[in-house]
């Protein structure tokens, strides 16, 4: 079983082009503030981002914790693998309100593209695993690789990272 689940994330992680990746660093370097939204396991993922988005120095949050309201200057990232709940879009109406810029990760075309202001579109495949499970380890996966390529590019290290994670163990 184990195998089955690893091949399957490889070959969905292999769909993602090298130009996401680059555009999406490109997202996150030209912006003040960043809020991530999500829903269910894909809002943990955005949870996972928003807290490394802090260790990499940036004002990142997650909508529902303590957050200071979006302005003009800042980015809102949406998580979603359908795109569909209702409860996803008053975040980014809000965000449009002010014309803050707007992007989602998905996998299809569906309402959430047609509100945010760009798109990242996840080719996932068919998968043998429960709902969104591939599609949840895929973003958690390119998420990573993100922090690592904005890392890199900022040129920020290890030890200022450690700087700025919590100290309270």
């Amino acid at each position: 079983m184990k195998s089955k689940i690893i091949k399957e994330v490889v070959e969905s992680i292999s769909r993602i082009p090298e130009k996401i990746y680059d555009d999406f660093i490109n997202e996150i370097t030209n912006c003040s503030r960043i809020f991530v939204w999500g829903l269910g396991r894909s809002g943990m993922v955005g949870r996972a981002f928003a807290m490394r988005l802090r260790h990499l120095g940036r004002e990142g949050f997650f909508i529902g914790g303590l957050c200071p309201p979006i302005d003009k200057n800042d980015l809102l990232i949406v998580i979603s693998r359908t795109g569909k709940p209702r409860m996803l879009l008053p975040p980014v109406e809000a965000a449009s309100r002010v014309n803050a810029r707007t992007i989602c990760i998905t996998a299809g075309r569906n309402p959430l593209t047609r509100l945010c202001k760009k798109s990242f579109i996840l080719r996932i495949p068919d998968s043998i695993q429960f709902g969104g499970s591939l599609f949840e380890q895929t973003v958690l996966i390119f998420l990573d690789e993100v922090v690592e390529g904005y890392r890199s590019k900022e040129e920020i290290s290890f030890d200022e990272m450690e700087k700025n994670h919590a100290n309270w163990e």
